[in-house]
C-alpha cells in the first residue's frame, strides 16, 4: 500500500428517478488533505491557463469515451485488424511477404 496516498471509501448511494444519484464518502484526515491540495492545484491551473474547469472534465469524458470505443473496436476486430466473420486470419508472415508484391490481405 502507498503511504502517501489517503483512505476513502463509498459510505452510501442514493439513487434518484431522473436517473442521477447522491454519493456520500468517508474518508482520513489525510486524504482530505490531498483531496482539498488537488482540488485547488486544478483551479489554480486552470485559472493561470484562463480556463474553464468544465473543459477538464469534458477532457476526461472524453478520454474514457475514446478508452472505451478503443475496447469495443478491439472486442470486435481481431487481432489483424480484419472485422466481422467472414475475414479469416491471415497469418503477420504472409502480410509481411505479400508487402513486397504490393499486395494487402488485411
Amino acid at each position: 500500500m502507498n503511504k502517501n496516498a489517503g483512505i476513502i471509501g463509498v459510505e452510501t448511494v442514493e439513487e434518484h428517478e431522473d436517473g442521477s444519484a447522491t454519493y456520500k464518502f468517508h474518508m482520513d484526515a489525510h486524504c482530505r488533505r490531498l483531496l482539498t491540495e488537488e482540488g485547488l492545484k486544478l483551479v489554480l491551473y486552470c485559472a493561470a491557463a484562463k480556463m474553464d474547469m468544465q473543459l477538464v472534465y469534458d477532457f476526461i469524458e472524453d478520454h474514457i469515451r475514446y478508452n472505451m470505443d478503443d475496447r469495443l473496436w478491439k472486442e470486435t476486430v481481431d487481432e489483424y485488424g480484419n472485422y466481422g466473420e467472414n475475414n479469416p486470419p491471415v497469418s503477420s508472415k504472409e502480410t509481411w511477404d505479400n508487402q513486397d508484391k504490393g499486395e494487402n490481405l488485411a
